[in-house]
């Protein structure tokens, strides 16, 4: 057992959207492989003045109920067994994801695709302080493209910051749960296409980078992939049919500020699969 698998929950916010849905599918496996129990939580910012246990209060607080059951339901029935515990909250959603993300292993928000980002993580001020400073990942799934079916490969970007070790870390094990491929992806900026040996260069520190885990984790084939271009739509292009991207909440180089700008924002509406954000063990 690893740092990312302990007892705490696989944590999946709730809401009445459809990538919802695809959220508590991911979610659940997730916690299925790594045997962990799952929550899906849903948060309910009470209007002011509402006296508790009216009319309306009562109603609010079933639809919150229903939202949950329903996402029971379809954990349960894709792995019967599963230990699930539903939790309605009341408060702001992003204040109640992040206190919550304290105790999980692993928090899970469903987004809509090519779309300002849907549900209780706004990509603006709230949620790039709400990735940037979460001590467990944080996988944003999106609605799946039509056409685009069966799981790739782990896909994980590496730029050598201490964030993208823990990305590669979490890569291999994602890919020996799923059983999949890791395709480990280093991007360049366009000013370093002159250098003569920059693939050979960049291969080398990829190899070095991957070489402890690839030692873990001897059954699982690797492919290493240097690109120069803008970060976020060549690492979306490249994980069009994968099973899911990872990379570090704070890189350098072409990775620095990735989820804190325009590059963030561009990264997850393009992104067409599941991104998964890894923090460093002590988040800044």
């Amino acid at each position: 057992m690893n740092g990312f698998e302990t007892r705490r929950p696989v944590i999946v916010g709730i809401d009445r959207s459809e990538a919802s849905r695809w959220a508590v599918r991911w979610a659940a496996d997730e916690a299925v492989w790594r045997g962990l129990p799952l929550q899906p939580l849903h948060a309910q910012e009470w209007p002011t003045g509402r006296p508790d246990g009216d009319r309306w209060t009562i109603g609010f607080r079933a639809a919150g109920d229903t939202l949950l059951d329903t996402a029971r339901l379809l954990a349960s029935e894709r792995h019967p067994g599963l230990e699930i515990t539903p939790r309605l909250a009341e408060g702001r959603p992003v204040r109640v994801l992040r206190e919550a993300a304290d105790e999980a292993a692993q928090l899970v928000l469903g987004i809509r695709r090519l779309t300002e980002a849907h549900s209780a993580l706004p990509i603006g001020s709230k949620g790039a302080s709400l990735v940037g400073h979460l001590h467990c990942p944080i996988a944003l799934v999106p609605e799946p493209p039509d056409g685009v079916s069966g799981p790739g490969p782990v896909v994980v970007g590496v730029d050598g910051s201490e964030s993208s070790r823990a990305a590669i870390g979490f890569a291999f094990e994602e890919a020996s749960l799923a059983g999949a491929d890791v395709q480990a992806v280093e991007i360049r900026r366009p000013a370093d296409a002159a250098q003569p040996d920059l693939v050979e260069e960049s291969l080398v520190d990829l190899s070095e980078a991957l070489a402890g885990w690839q030692e873990k984790y001897p059954d699982i084939r690797v492919r290493r992939e240097v690109l120069t271009g803008s970060p976020a739509p060549m690492l979306a292009a490249v994980a069009t049919r994968a099973r899911c991207l990872v990379i570090g909440s704070r890189g350098l180089g072409g990775f620095r500020d990735l989820l804190f700008g325009s590059t963030g924002r561009a990264l997850v509406h393009r992104c067409t699969v599941p991104l998964v954000i890894v923090p460093n063990s002590e988040p800044a």
